[in-house]
């Protein structure tokens, strides 16, 4: 029984010893199952959270593998982060991959397909051609450098020769001249001797002839005073018995007759047979006594100027071109022309530039035209610069500009130019002061204008 008792009692502690491991497998294992799908979750937010890091092929991939070995105790975030600071840093510009590429597109005016390592290789390879280039330019300049040198001490050395050639020649010329003029003072000396010994010889000899020669010197210049004084009083007597106006207000050369017409159109007492042309002009004047010139010479206009449009034996036909308002041309005005008179013909001297159209540019051309339009009115024009007693007028064109003495630096041309141009101003000066003298009449273009009635040339 005993035995039998003891059994029981093991197999109910076995029982429950099997009972309380069961409930603890159980309890165990409904843990054991709530973390196992706890930790389900857990993996795949961990996977869920991997992929957003990279995802299954990407880790997988070398490039991953290089990176989770490269990086030590950090993160990968951790070493990414750090790598694109770094970049950041390096760039020195905050901003996405895609506007960093388009930035260096757009600045640097590369190929879209090229890349930043690419493009930098380039650069550095022009950047080395270029060094390349500036060293064999710079070597380039030390070589001429060098032959400059060489050439300014070839040049130095090539004017030290010349130099001293020129000295060389120098010296001999000298040397030949100091010979010569030592030889031509031994002459002159010798000469100077002789021609005091011949004076000295002649002297007796011809003291009676200068004597003689002296007197008739004395008697000539006596004869020649008395010549001269001959001269003028015949100079005196032939200026009496011709034709000179003395003063060309005594230039009335004719009257209005007529006036025709509304006052455009006038008759004059003079035709053909007083040597009157066609297309002659003249200024009219109430009377003679308004032809006179003021302090200055200038003669006043008249109150109309009139032209010959037709010739008549002894009356002519003539427009009016020219009219005074308030003033109007009236029988008995008087009418003149410098140039021009009935019954004696004038000589005109014509001398330097004129300025006949009034371009404020003298020229020979219109002086030339000036002596033809005095001949074609009856005047004669006499020829060379020099005035003549039977001169009536002188008629000198724009008086030439007197220069100043030439400067130091001036040309050779510009001296004769000068010297020229004063010759030129001096025998204006001549003529004129000529004809003052002579009592001549001095017209200037401006004068000869008016008192001929010209209203454009």
């Amino acid at each position: 029984m005993a035995i039998r008792s003891t059994t029981g009692t093991g197999v109910v502690v076995a029982l429950v010893v099997f009972i309380i491991i069961s409930a603890a497998l159980l309890a165990t294992t409904i843990i054991f199952y709530s973390q196992l799908g706890k930790a389900k979750e857990e993996k795949k937010d961990a996977e869920a959270t991997l992929n957003d890091v990279a995802n299954a092929n990407e880790r997988n991939s070398d490039q991953y593998r290089a990176i989770s070995g490269d990086s030590g105790r950090e993160s990968i975030f951790g070493y990414l982060n750090q790598q694109h600071q770094g970049l950041k840093d390096y760039v020195g510009r905050d901003m996405k991959l895609e506007d960093l590429k388009n930035s260096f597109q757009s600045s640097l005016d590369v190929d879209p397909s090229s890349t930043l390592w690419s493009h930098l290789s380039t650069v550095e390879r022009q950047l080395r051609e270029e060094q390349d280039t500036v060293k064999a330019l710079n070597d380039r300049v030390q070589s001429l450098q060098t032959e400059k040198e060489d050439m300014a001490g070839k040049l130095q050395a090539a004017e030290r020769e010349r130099d001293e050639s020129l000295q060389a020649a120098v010296d001999r010329q000298l040397d030949q001249i100091r010979k010569a003029d030592s030889t031509y003072e031994q002459q002159v000396a010798s000469a100077l001797d002789g021609l005091e010994k011949a004076k000295e010889r002649n002297r007796g000899r011809y003291v009676d002839q200068i004597r003689e020669l002296e007197d008739e010197v004395d008697r000539l210049s006596d004869e020649n005073v008395r010549g001269e004084s001959r001269i003028q009083e015949l100079q005196e007597l032939v200026n009496r018995s011709r034709i000179q106006p003395k003063d060309p207000a005594n230039l009335v050369d004719g009257e209005i007759i007529e006036v025709a017409g509304r006052g455009d159109q006038v008759y004059i007492d003079r035709g053909k047979s007083d040597q009157i042309v066609l297309g002659m002009t003249f200024e009219v004047y109430d009377d003679a006594a308004q032809i006179r010139p003021d302090d200055e010479g200038n003669f006043p206009r008249g109150k109309a100027s009139i032209q010959v449009v037709k010739v008549g034996e002894t009356t002519s036909t003539a427009k009016v071109t020219r009219g005074t308002k308030g003033r109007p041309i009236v029988s008995n005005d008087v009418v003149a022309n410098a140039i021009y008179d009935p019954t004696y013909k004038f000589k005109f001297l014509v001398h330097g530039r004129f300025d006949v159209d009034g371009d404020e540019i003298a020229t020979l051309e219109e002086t030339d035209y000036l002596r033809r339009q005095i001949e074609a009115w009856g005047g004669e024009v006499v020829s060379g610069d020099q005035i003549t007693g039977d001169l009536d007028f002188l008629v000198l064109g724009i008086e030439p500009v007197n220069p100043a003495n030439p400067t130091d630096s001036a040309t050779a041309t510009q001296m004769q130019q000068t010297l020229e141009q004063r010759l030129k101003y001096q025998q204006y000066q001549d003529l004129f002061q000529a004809a003052q003298k002579s009592d001549i009449p001095v017209l200037n273009s401006n004068r000869l204008y008016i008192l001929t009635g010209q209203t454009g040339m």
